[in-house]
């Protein structure tokens, strides 16, 4: 299989950090990509972005501006739909804080130019510790990782994340976008499972050439991003019949919820929401319970 710049469409995510919107765009044009289209998802409903803003002289770019935050599944899921629906073969998505250094794509090129396999569904460009390790992710009821050192080889996996990662449109004409009743967290997760149910594999390239600010992880983790986290591993599990992944989430929740007594602020308010989101989870109840504006 081959990736060519007019049979690419760049998906990006954005909410309230227009000035790393900004970078992440010049970043993807700094591939050499003047003929791909970009869709930018802007779940800020306050504000309503032109492309002209963004650069007055790129012609190709897309703006969906949203009339609520539906998040990272549900920008997601419409990126990957108006990549299909723009009749290209590859979707490459990234968060407005994530963004390709030079020669990214040269090296996906390169890479999945190699593999002979018609059904080749995600390629993740993998991010590298503070020790200079890639990361890659498999699944054993919950994500498990594993470090390799640096390489332009691919590594088949069972998990990838969405930042840097190619995506074939004809996975999302098989089985769909991503889940928007995830909202936030996992939703990435469920998506690989159906892949890998499908027959598609999943593989990352372990090269480092990304730059993640990961702005969304400053100052810890909110307790609305752990009632999602909570609810969404639960609902995964009992969505997919998997003891492994339902016994996964009753270790994580014990050792987490030992974790807030011990060590987080805010404990009685992250203890009713993790309650709460277990409750939620038992009656399969999806998408935006509670705006993580109310808890800003």
């Amino acid at each position: 299989m081959s990736i060519f710049p007019e049979e690419l469409g760049v998906v990006v995510v954005t909410y309230k950090r227009p000035e790393a919107l900004r970078k992440t765009i010049f970043a993807i044009l700094s591939q050499g990509i003047t003929e791909a289209q970009i869709v930018v998802l802007n779940n800020d409903p306050s504000v309503q972005l032109l492309s002209e803003e963004i650069d007055p002289n790129f012609t190709s770019l897309i703006i969906k501006n949203q009339s609520e935050n539906i998040a990272s599944a549900g920008g997601f899921a419409k990126g990957m739909q108006a990549v299909l629906d723009l009749g290209l073969k590859w979707a490459w998505l990234f968060n407005d804080d994530s963004r390709p250094v030079r020669g990214s794509l040269d090296s996906l090129k390169y890479a999945v130019g190699k593999v002979s396999s018609p059904k080749i569904g995600l390629v993740k460009i993998g991010n590298l510790n503070n020790r200079g390790k890639a990361t890659l992710l498999n699944w054993k009821g919950v994500r498990v990782p594993s470090y390799v050192e640096p390489s332009g080889e691919l590594i088949e996996t069972d998990l990838v994340t969405f930042d840097g990662c190619l995506i074939s449109t004809q996975l999302i004409q098989e089985i769909g976008t991503c889940d928007p009743g995830y909202f936030m967290g996992t939703y990435e997760f469920d998506y690989c499972l159906r892949a890998k149910d499908a027959g598609y594999s999943i593989f990352t390239l372990p090269n480092g050439l990304i730059e993640d600010e990961k702005a969304g992880s400053i100052g810890g983790t909110p307790p609305w991003r752990q009632y999602y986290n909570t609810r969404n591993h639960l609902f995964l599990g009992l969505q997919r019949k998997n003891m492994q992944t339902i016994a996964a989430w009753i270790k994580r929740e014990l050792k987490y919820t030992y974790a807030i007594i011990r060590f987080e602020d805010q404990k009685l308010i992250r203890l009713k929401l993790k309650a709460l989101a277990t409750f939620h989870a038992l009656l399969r109840k999806r998408g935006k319970t509670f705006d993580p504006a109310r808890f800003n």
